[in-house]
């Protein structure tokens, strides 16, 4: 296993201000720039979230990266992260404000607030980005940039997951059972469909096509895995899980040519032979799963008990075990930086 590292801020801010050359030339290996952070949900009304970073040139697993860096505590559920440039969007759900910091040394730029209860972020251009809500009944509007928010899009209900297509951005609409297109140009919804109970998280594919899992409203239904045309909002495929299956976490590999899914255990399956596969293809528990967008390696976070330290996995993409580190309380989604 894999040894952990606490480091103070003076270190860490001495390490990121330590520039090291690659050898293609100019990483710098020593930043938040390059690795993958993880972050930690704490617990509920604890307000004990935090982020682990893990530099993939060192091997080396940073936990509680934020509070050490700027001495106060990220907040209440941390939820997911995005990355622009060399700018870290942090969204805090039960704290209803995102941190926004800087990726070389984690340093923060400031925080939006005012928000209801976010869940996740689209970046749609440097100048703006949206953000989904859990009770609200929005999607929040802001600027990457100044970290104003500017307006926001009525939609029926919570929205998880949003992603960008060439014809615009498509959010699950959790609430309503509903997938709405959302038209960039004029920040309204422009079309929806239906896809079944409790659309949560969804990819785009390599054929531009829009994969949506389904939560079946947890035995309202069976889950669904569902595959649209953003163009024209057609399903294309709809397979069906079990009442006793609670897929989640649905993500691809790097060329957008396999999915994969938390399901007890990790889940894979190649979007040229769409079915449901009968088997995991990691048999290991998973809270959350991801793959690196550049080495596809695989990313399984281990939450265990939901109160102690939880585990973070990695495997190779052909599901060889690599390294497993000791990370910190409820460990969930991945964003992984250049």
């Amino acid at each position: 296993m894999k040894k952990l590292f606490l480091l103070p801020v003076a270190v860490i801010l001495t390490l990121a201000s330590c520039n090291t050359d690659d050898k293609d030339g100019n990483k710098n290996f020593n930043s938040f720039t390059n690795g993958v952070f993880v972050v930690h949900e704490g617990n509920f009304q604890g307000g004990n979230a935090n982020l682990s970073f893990l530099n993939k040139y060192d091997g080396k697993m940073t936990n509680g990266a934020f509070t050490s860096v700027n001495s106060i505590p990220l907040g209440d559920v941390g939820q997911s992260m995005v990355t622009l440039g060399d700018v870290g969007y942090v969204v805090v759900n039960n704290s209803g404000k995102i941190e926004v910091v800087n990726l070389e040394d984690l340093s923060s730029k400031g925080t939006i607030t005012a928000l209801s209860s976010p869940r996740y972020i689209c970046i749609v251009s440097n100048s703006r980005a949206y953000v989904s809500d859990l009770y609200s009944g929005v999607i929040s509007i802001f600027n990457p940039q100044t970290l104003e928010v500017s307006g926001t899009i009525a939609v029926n209900g919570q929205v998880e997951e949003m992603v960008k297509t060439s014809s615009g951005v498509i959010a699950a609409g959790t609430g309503a059972n509903q997938v709405y297109k959302i038209n960039t140009l004029n920040n309204t919804l422009m079309d929806s469909v239906n896809v079944g109970v409790g659309p949560s998280n969804l990819v785009t594919d390599a054929n531009g096509k829009v994969w949506i899992m389904t939560n079946g409203g947890y035995g309202v239904e069976a889950p669904k895995l569902v595959c649209i045309n953003p163009v024209n909002m057609n399903i294309e495929i709809s397979l069906e899980f079990t009442l006793a299956d609670f897929p989640s976490s649905l993500k691809k590999n790097a060329a957008g040519t396999a999915l994969y899914w938390a399901n007890g255990g990790v889940y894979k399956m190649d979007i040229a032979t769409p079915s449901v596969p009968t088997s995991a293809f990691l048999n290991t528990a998973a809270y959350k799963v991801d793959a690196d967008p550049e080495s596809d390696m695989i990313y399984v976070s281990d939450a265990g008990d939901f109160n102690s330290n939880g585990h973070v996995y990695r495997y190779s993409e052909t599901g060889a075990p690599v390294d497993t580190f000791e990370v910190g309380v409820i460990p969930g989604e991945f964003s992984f930086t250049e």
